[in-house]
């Protein structure tokens, strides 16, 4: 399973989930693409960058 199974399906097709990616720090922006392929809704894209903020702070 490559990335566009996932997070680059989500933000070509959902204009809210665009939003938030563009709103979120660079790095955390840089961890979604990462693990892409894992994040399919909206709900997995909030919480996966979360817990990526908490991780950092």
């Amino acid at each position: 399973m490559n990335r566009s199974d996932g997070i680059d399906k989500l933000l070509a097709e959902s204009d809210t989930a665009k939003i938030f990616f563009a709103s979120l720090p660079d790095y955390v922006q840089g961890a979604v693409l990462k693990n892409g392929s894992r994040i399919y809704t909206e709900d997995e894209l909030h919480r996966f960058a979360e817990r990526t903020i908490r991780e950092f702070h």
